[in-house]
């Protein structure tokens, strides 16, 4: 049984580690390297076969001999080139897959040689008589594909072949005639009659093709097994499989491809079963919610970019729901972003970014260049769409455990949601005093510098008196005044509704849309920017446990 796998610039993988406490499921999202580590654990068995056949098992000048393997039955990869092997096709040394079991240690080298072969060989660290008693078979099974309505027996290289090819739908018979050959065939027809009540009738391959029949009810006229739905074959391809390699570490691709989310549910306890009784190790990659909270949470590897085993039924419920939260995008930000902030919406984010240019704040840099952000849904409302930012940070610690988040709240939330300590430590809450960002943007001087900005200098007077007025009818003189003091209309009054567009349509700029106002901030001076967008600035340093660097000249 494997415990461990390490693998060395191969495809993905640079230098990872894997651990695998007996049975294992890989599950993360896609393109996330499950697939990746069923590979290299059966392109470590291919090469070791292959290097097997030499037969010299002593070392010459302290490394054993190498042996070539060509492209063409390098079956774990699909491969135009074997160049394609190397992480980020770089070739900084051999790749190294290195497995440990609990009987032996031993890592395989891949040798560059051409584009159609490579070099295969054990490292010298492990002994002759070790090498010797290896005795490692894996059976690589990818998703369902490509079943035809005719296919002859085959001899096993090319069974080897077509499977390395992703092709498993092109041998399905072939397997039924090898199981129907063993004792094994009663326990393959039980499973299948247990799952769907389909009776599996022994194939023929007297003929030039195999005849491969099934009955779909107690006496029902025989259907070939391609008149069956896909997660019949998928499901007879993965038990056939099984029951016909016994004793194997078993490498399985997405088992819920196809299949209805019954059947997810079943699939992975089947597999189990059928893995204990025939003395295999499973090893699953998948992303399917379904199969995650059937498995053990001691059996689940997490893959977001490294491996993480989980500890309990609660990570193992994170886990679930990240997956149908967490984009691509916000598994790659998560790895490289010093934190994530939570805003209202974009028009918050490009308030931020203006006025710390403005103000040439060292916060610039994070806003600017470095930023993972996404929208806050606030969670006292509970028909808002998206999704809540505690949950969406609660399941990003899966991807980076340790991610510090700001939420940064409008004021209009009347404090439900409690502020916490600025101390870059999990998910912290701010909000503004002001009923929301925008009620910074309302400052007479501000709003006539857009004003004039936007209606050009010759007729600019007008218009500022215009706006002059509509201010002065409007609002008190301590506003006018002082219009960064403290006063309750600014607090109480949503300035993108009905504090700003009522000043531009006075001033004759009628419908300007909300997402143009930070043009606004981009035109504010530093002395017209209130001094809390400062503190927040500040405070989005001090979150992500950034240092508060000297302003650039």
């Amino acid at each position: 049984m494997i415990r461990q796998v390490r693998i060395r610039r191969f495809k993905r993988f640079e230098n990872e580690t894997f651990v695998l406490p007996g049975n294992i499921v890989f599950a993360g999202p896609n393109n996330g390297g499950k697939t990746t580590v069923l590979q290299a654990i059966a392109s470590w068995s291919v090469a070791f076969e292959r290097w097997r056949l030499l037969n010299d098992f002593q070392r010459h000048k302290g490394a054993y001999p190498k042996a070539p393997l060509t492209r063409q039955v390098f079956s774990p990869v699909p491969l135009r080139s074997f160049d394609l092997l190397w992480h980020d096709r770089r070739y900084e040394g051999p790749v190294e897959i290195e497995i440990s079991t609990d009987a032996w240690n031993a890592t395989m080298e891949f040798i560059a040689n051409t584009s159609e072969q490579v070099l295969v060989r054990p490292k010298p660290d492990v002994t002759p008589d070790v090498l010797r008693a290896v005795d490692f078979r894996t059976v690589f099974a990818p998703p369902m594909s490509g079943l035809g309505t005719a296919e002859p027996v085959y001899q096993a290289p090319k069974l080897a072949q077509l499977l390395g090819m992703g092709r498993p739908g092109e041998i399905i018979r072939n397997l039924l005639v090898q199981a129907s050959e063993t004792a094994a065939w009663a326990e393959l027809c039980e499973g299948i009659r247990r799952l769907f009540g389909y009776e599996l009738l022994p194939p023929d391959s007297s003929g030039p093709d195999i005849v491969a029949e099934y009955r779909p009810s107690h006496g029902a006229r025989p259907l070939d097994i391609a008149s069956a739905g896909s997660g019949f074959q998928q499901v007879l391809m993965l038990l056939t499989f099984m029951h016909t390699r016994s004793g194997s570490v078993l490498l399985v691709d997405e088992p819920d491809a196809h299949l209805h989310v019954i059947l997810q549910d079943a699939i992975y306890g089947e597999l189990r079963s059928v893995a204990a009784r025939t003395n295999s190790q499973l090893v699953v990659a998948t992303h399917s919610e379904v199969i995650i909270d059937s498995v053990d949470p001691g059996e689940l590897c997490v893959l977001f970019d490294h491996p993480r085993l989980l500890a309990d039924r609660l990570q193992r419920d994170r886990l679930r729901q990240a997956l149908g939260i967490l984009s691509q995008t916000d598994v790659m930000l998560a790895q490289s972003a010093p934190g994530i902030l939570y805003v209202e919406g974009h028009t918050d984010l490009e308030l931020l970014r203006a006025w710390a240019k403005v103000l040439n704040h060292p916060a610039r840099d994070v806003l600017d260049k470095n930023l993972f952000w996404h929208p806050t849904v606030w969670e006292n409302r509970d028909r808002a769409d998206g999704v809540k930012a505690r949950d969406h940070h609660r399941v990003l610690q899966l991807v980076r455990d340790g991610l510090p988040g700001l939420m940064l709240l409008d004021g209009d939330d009347r404090g439900e949601i409690p502020e916490t300590p600025i101390d870059g430590q999990g998910l912290q809450v701010l909000r503004w005093s002001r009923y929301e960002a925008e009620s910074y943007l309302f400052h007479p001087a501000a709003l006539a510098t857009f004003v004039k900005h936007a209606v050009g200098d010759a007729t600019a007077p007008r218009h500022l008196e215009d706006l002059g007025r509509h201010l002065k009818d409007n609002y008190p003189p301590p506003f006018l005044a002082n219009p960064l003091g403290d006063f309750p209309f600014l607090k109480g009054t949503k300035a993108r509704k009905d504090l700003i567009p009522p000043a531009l349509d006075a001033a004759g700029l009628p419908g300007i849309p909300y997402t143009r106002y930070h043009e606004i901030a981009v035109l504010m001076k530093p002395e017209e920017i209130h001094p809390e967008v400062v503190e927040k600035l500040d405070a989005i340093l001090a979150a992500f446990g950034l240092p508060g660097r000297e302003a650039k000249p």
